[in-house]
């Protein structure tokens, strides 16, 4: 017999003003609902994570400029919380974005010398979710971040 896939829940979808009271407010709510799913530290997790791309989108993307817009939609269908951005911003480079594997956190901690003095963000962004993905096109940025339900969830 086989079993129909759950069904996929849209949490949040809504286009806010890129600014920091309003990615505040969002980043608040998402982690909220990620709690109730996965446990404080799993959500945590992801708060950390979406709190970073939306900063990135306001202070990179849009260069704190007023008046423009992310879209935000997060759904979960039983076995990932996804989530979903879009802007009109400008666009991650390309190299920029294949490179944050992560290997930027690789330096001596005791050592203050090693330490980056930035690059992080697209690292620790990644490194918060299990799956991402990015691309640009005619219709603005997409970045696609998934966190998988931890066992027991529900």
């Amino acid at each position: 017999m086989r079993h129909a896939a759950p069904a996929t829940k849209i949490l949040l979808d809504e286009r806010i003003d890129a600014s920091l009271e309003e990615v505040s407010r969002v980043c608040a709510q998402v982690a909220a609902l990620a709690r109730s799913r996965g446990g404080e530290e799993w959500a945590g997790a992801l708060d950390l994570g979406l709190t970073e791309a939306m900063t990135n989108v306001v202070r990179h993307g849009y260069s704190g400029r007023a008046g423009l817009y992310i879209d935000v939609r997060c759904t979960d269908d039983g076995q990932w919380l996804q989530l979903q951005l879009g802007d009109c911003g400008t666009p991650i480079p390309a190299p920029l974005w294949a490179a944050a594997d992560g290997s930027v956190f690789d330096f001596d901690s005791n050592d203050v010398q090693t330490v980056p003095e930035g690059g992080m963000g697209l690292s620790l962004i990644r490194a918060c979710f299990d799956e991402s993905s990015y691309h640009s096109d005619a219709q603005g940025n997409h970045l696609l971040l998934r966190k998988r339900m931890p066992t027991g969830a529900a």
